[in-house]
């Protein structure tokens, strides 16, 4: 695959690329009860009418309508039919059967009577004071799904509501996309793993705790192949290893420094480039690109804001189109803003945020205080990402301003 390379690319030229050349990984067979956070690769269809018989939707009398040509009637009682049940009661006419609510309409029946409108007699009767029509409260054997019909259109990923719907529909395996493999890899001779004692000009790495997490949170697996000091030998070898993947995540070593190694070992082990810089901030060094395998490669900023944003703006972009979900510029909310935001400068923005709804139903959005992409605690809190276009003026508390949300409103 060739590329038209991207240099200091617009955020939506991005997305268009991505769109364009992503497409999804393998796809494979699976029970239906391990589907779940999987994206499904093809449409699923009902293995039957649901539901499969008719039943009733109260707790009451399975009765005749005939019956009640008097608008009330005051029928014998046969047995109680419960949910589940298989023997059914002939109702005749003159008798009723009680029933359950889920419970099979037993033959001769024809509708149901809430129990709230009944009155036990003597003699084993029951006096019915509501007339109903034929049908009433029952739920006729089809009525939500006839076998055949389509459940869950494809390119949907599984969740508990839709899990219960395939089973539901006797769905018993169902074709999905495969989960991608993430290979997760940091650089920076002042790195070291988290807990670890601190020396001087050290760091505990975080990049790759939170991006495996956001990996997770993509519906892919992650697999965190270390760090690495700046020294080419042992960077060539783990990204050879981090290559044999679906997608590789690298944070650091993407500028110009005199230890920025990364990108000319990609470019020794066949990865063509799609981005070499970014037209935003935080983010410039971001790239993303191919290896001759398939694997996607993308080349993030070692700074943890510009890290996290990258990734939730482009890798999970990419980690959607693997999956076979649509590819492109993430949903755009309007907020109100809760603070003041200074004027944009030269480049867009994407600022850590959080958004809620207020009691008028409108979505807030307020500025998270930071001290620019290097603050490990800038993401924090943050549930969204403000956009600020480039040179855009300064925004003041009250007015709209777009943001992305990156999770459920607070």
């Amino acid at each position: 695959m060739t590329f038209e390379t991207l240099n200091a690319a617009r955020v939506e030229a991005v997305w268009d690329a991505l769109a364009r050349h992503v497409q999804p990984a393998g796809h494979h067979e699976a029970p239906v009860r391990d589907a779940l956070g999987h994206v499904l690769a093809e449409d699923a269809f009902s293995a039957h009418d649901f539901p499969p018989f008719d039943r009733a939707m109260m707790d009451g009398y399975a009765v005749r309508a005939g019956d009640f040509s008097d608008g009330a009637a005051t029928l014998r009682r046969l047995d109680l039919v419960r949910a589940g049940a298989e023997r059914l009661p002939r109702v005749e006419p003159g008798t009723c059967a009680q029933i359950n609510t889920g419970a099979p309409i037993p033959p001769g029946a024809d509708a149901v009577v809430m129990v709230e409108h009944s009155r036990e007699v003597d003699d084993g009767g029951v006096e019915l004071s509501d007339a109903p029509q034929p049908g009433q409260h029952i739920d006729s054997q089809g009525a939500h799904v006839r076998r055949g019909d389509r459940l869950v259109r494809a390119a949907t990923r599984i969740g508990p509501g839709t899990l219960a719907a395939l089973v539901a529909g006797g769905v018993v395996r169902v074709r999905v996309h495969d989960r991608p493999r993430v290979a997760i890899l940091g650089t920076g001779d002042e790195l070291v793993a988290g807990g670890e004692a601190l020396r001087r000009g050290q760091i505990h790495d975080s990049n790759s705790v939170g991006l495996a997490q956001l990996v997770s949170a993509a519906g892919a697996d992650p697999v965190r192949i270390g760090r690495c000091v700046d020294e080419r030998g042992e960077q060539l070898e783990a990204l050879r290893r981090g290559i044999d993947s679906d997608l590789l995540c690298v944070t650091g070593g993407m500028s110009k420094g005199s230890h920025d190694l990364v990108p000319a070992l990609l470019e020794e082990l066949g990865v063509q480039w799609l981005v070499t810089s970014l037209h935003m901030k935080p983010g410039k060094p971001l790239r993303i690109g191919r290896a001759p395998n398939g694997c996607w490669a993308v080349g993030l900023p070692g700074n943890p804001v510009s890290c996290m944003v990258c990734f939730l703006l482009f890798a999970r972009c990419i980690l959607d189109g693997l999956q076979g979900l649509a590819v492109g510029k993430p949903p755009h909310l309007n907020g109100r803003l809760e603070a003041d935001l200074p004027a944009c400068g030269g480049r867009p923005m994407y600022q850590p945020a959080t958004w809620s709804v207020g009691a008028d139903g409108c979505p807030y959005v307020s500025p998270v205080a930071w001290r620019g992409s290097g603050d490990p605690f800038g993401m924090a809190v943050a549930n969204a990402l403000i956009h600020r276009p480039q040179r855009a003026p300064a925004a003041f508390r009250g007015e709209s301003v777009p943001f992305v949300p990156l999770d459920l409103p607070r």
